[in-house]
């Protein structure tokens, strides 16, 4: 690992292709989601709404999952920032980041780089101009992902991705490192919400350091741990990815259970959810109010905090979609 990792210039048609591909894979995703959220719950609102039952303990756990630009996972953030100012010690409020590992690059590459023998129905689509462009710009896209500098490498030859790219996985790491060096959480709230509304995932690399130094971190030390544990805090991250089955950003879980629950939610939006004593309408569910009643629901005893009502950040809350 250097401290000056290299990059390659991505073709403009490649960049095209990939924007398509992006275009596709969001919306699958985001009918998977709703297949697996919305339809499974119920088709239309029930006047009997599922109970969110975690295990109660003394100090409850909320780990929420996400990738460092995924725009969902970024409103999320904001959601929760208010709940774990409000709460503090009281909960264990843990970010966990989602990352790919690649055993084997080629077939990985083969299967998001496009089908060259799909390029007729490609130009019929009106992606591309003549089956030659096509061809050009897939091989284009499948050399770029094949180049080794888009990933993080381990000794083992083993590859790690984030699903928005190289610089979007490494400053994955770098939140990780805040986090483990930084004993006032409310430092990393502030470095995670300038990164948020500064930088993105084409240029964090040159612009992650003066959003930490403007929230009061130590940079050297953020490069440092991200030089030396970089795979060893990646494969950490995994094993909570893999043991929780988390597939996509943001994913909640409060002691164990992830909120909302599949059944709360309704394909007609009128989905319900008790939490605690309250009964809560899915156009609610992903608010900094609601999600401290699930903390707090989850308490052998509440605090004081809890009696506090935190209002949203807007006039809706963040869509319920996700990466």
């Amino acid at each position: 690992m250097t401290n000056k990792p290299k990059y390659v210039q991505i073709p403009t048609q490649a960049v095209v292709f990939f924007s398509l591909l992006l275009l596709v894979t969001s919306f699958f995703s985001g009918a998977y989601w709703f297949k697996n959220i919305g339809v499974t719950g119920s088709l239309t609102g029930s006047s009997k709404a599922p109970v969110f039952a975690a295990k109660k303990t003394a100090k409850p756990e909320f780990d929420f999952y996400v990738m460092s630009f995924c725009p969902y996972g970024n409103q999320i953030e904001d959601v929760i920032r208010p709940v774990a100012d409000l709460l503090g010690d009281k909960a264990n409020i843990q970010p966990r980041y989602i990352f790919d590992k690649i055993t084997d690059l080629k077939t990985y590459c083969s299967s998001r780089s496009g089908d060259p023998t799909q390029c007729a129905a490609y130009v019929q689509s009106g992606y591309f101009t003549t089956e030659a462009e096509c061809t050009k710009t897939i091989q284009a896209s499948l050399d770029t992902c094949l180049d080794d500098k888009e990933y993080i490498k381990s000794s083992d030859g083993s590859y790690y991705a984030s699903l928005h790219g190289r610089q979007e996985a490494n400053q994955n790491i770098r939140e990780i490192c805040a986090w483990n060096q930084t004993e006032d959480k409310s430092v990393w709230w502030d470095f995670v919400g300038n990164v948020n509304k500064n930088c993105t995932d084409k240029n964090a690399d040159n612009c992650w350091a003066d959003q930490a130094q403007a929230a009061g971190l130590d940079t050297n030390k953020i490069t440092e741990c991200f030089n030396k544990e970089a795979v060893a805090l990646i494969e950490n991250e995994l094993t909570y990815t893999e043991s929780n089955s988390v597939q996509g950003s943001p994913t909640l879980i409060v002691n164990g259970v992830n909120f909302p629950p599949e059944s709360a939610y309704a394909q007609d939006g009128k989905g319900q959810l008790k939490v605690g004593k309250k009964v809560i309408d899915q156009a609610d569910f992903r608010t900094p109010n609601t999600l401290k009643e699930s903390i707090c629901a989850s308490f052998k005893n509440a605090p004081k905090e809890c009696n506090t009502v935190l209002e949203a950040l807007s006039e809706t809350a963040p869509a319920a979609g996700g990466c």
